[in-house]
């Protein structure tokens, strides 16, 4: 039987465009500082030296010029002699990620795992042009099939809007401006999140007046290029009741799924399919009815690239 598994300290950066004080593994420094304090705040009294294992989320080295950031960071952080793994899956990468870590507690190879998220992006740097976005997008496209949908003209922005396109064609919905209302939801959230990246206060019109990305994809309906770091502690049960930890929070299931890679190949443009086996295999594995779920999640957060891709 796994054993059960609990969240037992969290830590966030502040997300920001560009943090020109910090490298990418000081960055995971600090959340995994602040990591550490919060579940010493619990009662665990730990200190990094009592960490098992990491797990490390990094989707893209590129944005981080430095191939294999993972091994430097744990070095940073005075992990070394303790083993490292990293996760990187393009926008799953924080879910499997913890799904991992999950996974190594579970397990029993490591009781005490910590569970880390990292990302510069904007240290993918032009030196040419003297700007980031050149090599930001370009960092992304290599996510895409090199051989024969990037010839093409895939980016990250197309590849969504696909889906997008696809399902407007079969159901007629939703208008652009109910889309527009995700954006103004999120911005107007992020007022009261001091970590956010880009809290503002705007309507419908600011929206559909802002510049066209890929249609209808428009410029406040993508995300930002981000620079933070976020950190979890997972421990076993028999390691919670061993270090006395106050209110941790268990985790009654994971799921995960990957679809085609190549769009062209998939079943339905419209739709990724993944999405829901991953979903059923967690709800499955807490013992929630699919069928009733709504009745049953009293929040949930979704991946929000773009923003028309959680209508």
């Amino acid at each position: 039987m796994p054993k059960e598994v609990a969240i037992i300290g969290v830590g966030i950066t502040p997300f920001r465009a560009r943090y020109l004080d910090k490298t990418y593994f000081e960055l995971a420094y600090d959340a995994t500082k602040l990591s550490l304090e919060d579940a010493n705040k619990n009662g665990a009294q730990i200190t990094h030296n009592d960490l098992q294992s990491t797990v490390y989320g990094i989707y893209n080295e590129l944005f981080e010029r430095q191939f294999m950031p993972d091994i430097f960071t744990n070095s940073y952080l005075g992990l070394n002699n303790k083993p490292g793994t990293r996760v990187a899956t393009g926008g799953a990468t924080g879910g499997y990620t913890v799904r991992m870590a999950y996974a190594e507690v579970a397990s029993g190879i490591s009781d005490l795992c910590l569970c880390i998220g990292l990302e510069k992006c904007n240290d993918c740097y032009d030196e040419q042009t003297g700007t980031t976005t050149p090599e930001v997008l370009n960092a992304i496209a290599y996510s895409a099939d090199m051989t024969y949908e990037y010839p093409m003209g895939m980016m990250a922005a197309s590849s969504y809007v696909s889906m997008v396109n696809a399902h407007f064609e079969e159901f007629g919905n939703p208008t652009e401006e109910e889309m527009a209302l995700v954006s103004v939801k999120n911005h107007g959230n992020a007022m009261l999140n001091p970590k956010a990246q880009s809290p503002m206060k705007i309507t419908v019109e600011d929206v559909m007046n802002s510049r066209i990305i890929c249609y209808p994809f428009k410029m406040l309906d993508c995300c930002l290029y981000s620079e933070a770091s976020a950190a979890l502690i997972l421990a076993s049960e028999e390691k919670v009741k061993e270090l006395g930890v106050e209110n941790p929070i268990w985790i009654t299931g994971v799921g995960a799924a990957n679809t085609d890679c190549f769009i062209g190949n998939r079943e339905d443009m419209g739709r990724l399919y993944s999405n829901i086996y991953a979903a059923k295999a967690a709800y499955k594995m807490a013992g929630l009815d699919y069928n009733n779920i709504k009745k049953q999640i009293d929040l949930a957060e979704l991946h929000d690239a773009f923003r028309k891709n959680i209508n």
